[in-house]
């Protein structure tokens, strides 16, 4: 039962991560919206001036600047799609130099005559 509610506890976790870093444009903005009244009156540039219409935007902007310039950062993810051709859509065959074509078929010949010379383990019968 208990540890049904620590993996619960876990994952909610988890996903409460992964949903804020995929969100976190979103989280800054609710941030700042609950906190706004002390931003707009410590932290904002234009507090000193009377009638500002900034209240604390300025923090905003900031935050969501600085949150912008590391995702820039970050590696990009490449979904990149390679195409694997099995057949040639010409009707040229690949060439290949007689020497190698030589060593080629040696080696094929040395392993068929590997597989034939080995005998064939059987189990001995109880």
């Amino acid at each position: 039962m208990q540890n049904s509610l620590i993996r619960q506890i876990i994952a909610l976790g988890l996903v409460t991560t992964i949903a804020l870093h995929l969100f976190t444009d979103l989280a800054i903005l609710i941030s700042f919206k609950i906190n706004q009244d002390y931003i707009a009156e410590f932290l904002c540039i234009e507090k000193d001036i009377p009638d500002s219409a900034c209240q604390g935007c300025c923090q905003l902007e900031k935050k969501l600047d600085e949150q912008e310039e590391q995702k820039q950062e970050l590696p990009e993810s490449s979904n990149r799609k390679s195409e694997i051709q099995f057949f040639s859509t010409k009707n040229e065959l690949p060439s290949i130099p007689q020497q190698k074509s030589r060593q080629l078929i040696s080696m094929n010949q040395n392993n068929y005559n590997l597989l034939t010379s080995c005998r064939i383990f059987h189990p001995p019968k109880s």
